[in-house]
């Protein structure tokens, strides 16, 4: 599956996107990054995921071949 990261996120990995090896549910994922990128887990605990573009709850099924976007909450002004 194919992550691309937006915001603080991708600023403090210092990266747009990468692949990685997942199958399982969204909550699964985040957990699977919170372990992954423990300096992030604060972030990771108030981002949304949005599967082909469209957001998607904790409980929706990822087979591994989705592009999901890691979004942070942001500010706006």
């Amino acid at each position: 599956m194919r992550l691309l990261y937006f915001a603080i996120i991708k600023e403090r990995l210092k990266k747009n996107e990468e692949d990685v090896d997942f199958r399982g549910t969204v909550a699964e994922l985040r957990a699977f990054l919170m372990e992954k990128y423990p300096d992030i887990k604060d972030l990771l605990k108030v981002t949304r995921f949005a599967i082909n573009e469209v957001y998607a709850d904790e409980e929706e099924y990822l087979k591994g071949d989705e592009r999901v976007a890691v979004i942070p909450p942001v500010s706006g002004g």
